[in-house]
């Protein structure tokens, strides 16, 4: 006899996971050549876009790093508050 099935919380459909995570990747791509075009012309030459892409993902990710710490701070501000096991 099999033990019975366990139910699982209910979990995102990876298709709909995969179309938003393919929107977000279009999205940061325009917001990249977006900032190539407002680079370039605010400072006109011959640029390196492998060196503007760098600097414009360090800035995505030091933001994303923030954002983490700054919601662990308030994870754990709300952690505190509960009551003891």
């Amino acid at each position: 006899m099999k033990p019975p099935k366990r139910k699982t919380k209910s979990k995102r459909n990876p298709d709909s996971a995969l179309r938003e995570i393919e929107a977000k990747t279009n999205e940061l791509m325009l917001a990249f050549f977006a900032h190539v075009r407002e680079f370039q012309a605010a400072y006109p030459g011959d640029h390196d876009l492998r060196k503007i892409f760098e600097a414009w993902a360090i800035q995505k990710i030091a933001g994303l790093q923030y954002t983490v710490l700054h919601l662990g701070d308030k994870i754990n501000e709300l952690a505190a508050r509960l009551p003891p096991p």
